[in-house]
């Protein structure tokens, strides 16, 4: 299911695409395909996080707790949006648009906020997979599927508030990047002031 553009208004320099949907949905993967594809800046929320806090994000959940870290996380956002003088894609982290403070942000900016959407039996395969390949970036939800769904469960009504509903299945990353270029009508970025 995908929810059309609602105008097709040209690329001003303030545009901005934001990626959301659960852990593993291919927001940092697409949202750098599409940045290259498109000559755009690219932010990775959950990276500037950890750059920021010198911590991992599993670190900050473990150490500080979930409230501060959305706290962290919405002045990370909003200090994203107040740098984005160019175009910009930013890859959300999973919960990042399920706090109304930041999803009032995004829009009150005018961004575009794009829900890749996979089934939960696919992202509870990736959760794993990654946690099997790296160690440094456990996913410890995966652990618990009966938590992980229940979660996603809570944060599907907020992910499909997005602007476009791009399903992602059986799709490689150009392809879904080509899909929200064709979508949101968005073109490469001609001057390369950033």
């Amino acid at each position: 299911m995908r929810k059309e553009s609602k105008s097709r208004e040209p690329v001003s320099s303030r545009s901005i695409v934001a990626l959301t949907g659960f852990m593993a949905a291919g927001k940092s993967t697409v949202g750098r395909v599409l940045a290259s594809i498109l000559r755009w800046r690219f932010f990775d929320l959950d990276c500037e996080i950890e750059c920021r806090t010198k911590l991992r994000i599993h670190e900050l959940f473990a150490t500080h707790g979930e409230p501060h870290f959305r706290q962290i996380e919405a002045d990370a956002l909003r200090s994203i949006l107040e740098q984005a003088s160019a175009p910009t894609i930013i890859a959300l982290g999973g919960g990042t648009f399920i706090e109304s403070q930041n999803a009032d942000l995004l829009h009150s900016c005018g961004a575009h906020v794009v829900f890749l959407e996979v089934t939960v039996e696919e992202l509870l395969r990736r959760c794993r997979a990654a946690s099997e390949r790296s160690a440094q970036n456990p996913r410890p939800l995966a652990a618990d599927v009966e938590a992980f769904c229940a979660l996603y469960a809570r944060r599907l009504p907020h992910y499909r508030q997005a602007k476009l509903i791009v399903n992602t299945e059986g799709k490689t990353a150009e392809q879904v990047a080509q899909e929200i270029m064709a979508a949101l009508d968005l073109a490469a970025h001609e001057q390369n002031s950033w």
